[in-house]
């Protein structure tokens, strides 16, 4: 692997050249070159990136060039290969061109000293630590040696499976298996524990492996808790499934239009046919993009019944929608908000025999709440809603005297949501 074998030769930069440098390129080989070289930008421009790099490295073998070593540290990159990537990057920028070179050798080494600049953030790095800190420790990290100088340092590997190793006189060897995503720093800590029948040597205070002087070492944690490697920090999560439901008070305002037992009577006030209600329902959706929430609720409100004229009146209505939210911080309390287009259903009935059961084409609402993180898998959201709309007809299919019948309702209440993280 060559992300290992360049840490293992950490601050040796030498440039190693391809087996004709120094040697004339006659024009059959340099017209050989050409030609793979273009075999392997057709690969590449089709997403074919082992192979494409395979031509490339044998076209820098044949004829070194700017242009060559660009396209191999693309194709690392795009392989995930980001250590290596990095180190090419790297060397060609530190390029110095002779008087009257070609002018794409002056862009392969401008181009990479710009692509360097995003690469390097993208690599992920691993802090390996040891307790007791003992002495003559030897590293490995996917089966090669590391210097034990790099313990507790961050040292950069390629995003992927690795596994990290120790041994020492005296301790039983420890291993640790990690994943490493892109721009993740990972802290690991291994736990030596003394062999059968041998006396360990324990450096003393202000000293590590390597012989340096560091602040005094923490007692080694007991052993019951020497499995679970530490993570540097908590990795923040960009894509989650939220589920769950909402209570809270709902109340309405607005007009109606004539029930179908009453076509000729005009539109009804919703505060002759419905008090404040219980409102309950169920959402659901998808946080993408680490802020961003799409989702859909199902909403039913039971309105408490009032005294009219004609009578005892009971009322409910039901909500389907599609809504978008943002949460400032889903990982901290913070600030929720929210847009939703959906369409409601509202029936109303009074003892004298008048009732009716509307509709809108629409219903836009806007909420904001407090998004509050419980643990790793729930979510409170205190949050109040409002929602704006028009009845347009009586699905009975009573006359309407006017086109639209505007309409008001807020909700004030609190959702739960069951989180699990991608």
């Amino acid at each position: 692997m060559r992300s290992l074998a360049l840490l293992v030769l950490v601050g040796a930069s030498p440039i190693v050249c391809g087996s004709v440098a120094g040697a004339q390129v006659n024009d059959g080989q340099r017209a050989a070159a050409r030609d793979i070289f273009r075999q392997g930008d057709e690969l590449q421009r089709a997403g074919h990136f082992a192979e494409a790099l395979d031509k490339f490295q044998r076209a820098e073998q044949i004829f070194k060039a700017p242009t060559n070593e660009l396209r191999i540290a693309e194709c690392e990159a795009a392989l995930g290969q980001l250590v290596e990537s990095s180190e090419a990057y790297r060397s060609l920028a530190r390029t110095s061109l002779s008087p009257g070179s070609p002018p794409a050798f002056q862009a392969a080494v401008d181009q990479a000293r710009a692509e360097l600049e995003q690469v390097e953030p993208r690599i992920p790095k691993v802090v390996i630590q040891v307790q007791p800190v003992v002495p003559n420790v030897r590293l490995q990290i996917d089966g090669q040696g590391v210097a034990s100088a790099l313990l507790g340092q961050p040292m950069p590997l390629d995003p992927g499976s690795h596994t990290a190793s120790v041994t020492a006189p005296g301790y039983q060897s420890a291993e640790q298996s990690l994943v490493l995503k892109e721009r993740e720093t990972r802290v690991v800590q291994l736990f030596l524990a003394p062999g059968e029948g041998a006396t360990p040597a324990v450096l003393s205070p202000g000293t590590t492996p390597g012989g340096s002087s560091a602040p005094p070492a923490s007692p080694p944690t007991p052993p019951a808790t020497l499995q679970a490697p530490v993570s540097a920090e908590r990795r923040e999560s960009r894509l989650g499934l939220l589920l769950g439901g909402h209570l809270g008070l709902e109340v309405a305002g607005g007009t109606l239009p004539p029930s179908a037992s009453n076509p000729d009577g005009g539109s009804v006030d919703f505060a002759t046919v419905a008090g404040a209600g219980f409102a309950f329902g169920l959402d659901g959706g998808l946080r993408f993009a680490r802020r961003w929430y799409v989702g859909a609720t199902l909403e039913h409100a039971a309105f408490g019944s009032t005294l009219t004229a004609s009578g005892q009146s009971s009322a409910d209505t039901t909500l389907a929608a599609l809504v978008i939210g943002l949460i400032v911080n889903p990982d901290r309390v913070s600030f929720y908000g929210e847009l939703g287009l959906g369409s409601r259903w509202f029936h109303y009935a009074v003892a004298s025999g008048a009732a009716g059961t509307v509709r809108q084409a629409g219903e836009l609402s806007l909420g904001g709440g407090v998004w509050v993180p419980i643990g790793p898998s729930f979510r409170l959201l205190p949050k109040a809603t409002l929602g704006l709309g028009a009845f347009d007809s009586d699905d009975t299919g009573a006359a309407a005297t006017t086109t639209s019948y505007a309409h008001v309702f807020f909700m004030l209440g609190v959702a739960g949501f069951y989180n699990v993280d991608f």
